[in-house]
């Protein structure tokens, strides 16, 4: 069989918000470069962590489910893995980095620097994961069954300096010699361990107990809602993100001209990702720079949100998909 994406590469719920905060935050903020500055850096291990799945995407005569960016409880905290691959006799679990420097791996404490600098050991992170997931499944009364760990570089430009005879020298790689890791860890695993019934049971759980991080941004930069723009502003960024004003059922720039009719989608949905989850007609009125109860009603009713409540008292909701 032809492995199988469970959950695929899609950018997480963190990196939404931080696009959301980067549209809304006022474009000469002082917090704005150091917003911009974290984003690109998750935004550079998303990226490595696609063309790793892009690799995954050529494994083929296997049985494999393919799970990127898993979150899982585990007590009072939860873990995270990159990307897991499980098959019917290992499990393998992958730390992805993005980086452009030379990793050097050292024997002595496995230390591990870039230009000299001491960061964090990848494959002990890795490690530490496939420790986490084997308690997480035992917990849950699944097969014990091999977990393996492994660090890929995702990065052309850096490489990796690390001893043949290194204890973790078997568990990195290049993304480009992913696939022929796998041929190795499937020489050395050749019995099938769990059944293809109990494969389905720990998908299903994995699915349904992957809870996405989902950070306060503005608590995260210290920010409030003041920090915050107000009114529908234009995408085109030759206008300067120019207020667009809405009549007749139109926004319409008055810089570039532009017109829409859903302009304000977009901010309302910003909106459900950095202040909370559903929105009342006044707070809209504020946010959209719309003094008309009516006209409000009129542009939340269209975009068919859930709702409770009556007449003053009602409340829109953020959809579970947009």
């Amino acid at each position: 069989m032809m492995q199988l994406i469970m959950k695929d590469c899609k950018p997480t719920l963190r990196m939404e918000k931080f696009e959301a905060l980067l549209r809304s935050v006022v474009d000469n903020h002082w917090k704005r470069y150091e917003i911009l500055t974290q984003y690109n850096n998750w935004l550079l291990g998303f990226r490595g962590e696609e063309s790793v799945m892009f690799y995954l995407d050529l494994v083929s005569n296997e049985d494999y489910r393919i799970y990127h960016d898993i979150r899982l409880p585990l007590g009072k905290y939860f873990f995270q893995i990159d990307i897991l691959v499980i098959c019917p006799r290992f499990i393998l679990v992958i730390e992805v980095k993005n980086r452009s420097k030379d990793w050097h791996f050292a024997k002595l404490l496995n230390q591990v620097t870039i230009d000299g600098k001491r960061t964090k050991n990848p494959i002990l992170q890795a490690k530490v994961q496939s420790i986490k997931l084997k308690r997480w499944l035992a917990e849950h009364h699944f097969t014990d069954i091999p977990i393996l760990y492994l660090f890929v570089n995702s990065n052309e430009k850096s490489k990796i300096h690390i001893d043949y005879d290194h204890k973790y020298s078997r568990s990195v790689c290049n993304s480009e010699q992913l696939i022929e890791k796998i041929e190795q860890i499937e020489k050395q695993y050749r019995s099938e361990i769990v059944e293809e019934k109990e494969l389905r049971k720990m998908n299903r759980l994995l699915l349904a107990k992957n809870t996405p991080d989902n950070p306060d941004l503005l608590q995260h930069f210290k920010l409030t809602s003041e920090d915050l723009k107000t009114g529908v502003h234009c995408h085109d960024t030759k206008c300067s993100s120019a207020v667009m004003r809405y009549h007749a059922g139109t926004w319409a720039c008055p810089v570039c001209k532009m017109k829409s009719k859903t302009a304000h989608h977009q901010k309302i949905y910003d909106y459900f990702l950095l202040i909370k989850p559903s929105i009342t007609n006044a707070e809209a009125r504020k946010l959209l720079q719309i003094k008309s109860r009516k006209i409000i009603h009129k542009l939340i009713t269209a975009m068919n949100l859930p709702c409770t409540g009556k007449f003053k008292g009602r409340v829109y909701h953020q959809p579970t998909t947009k």
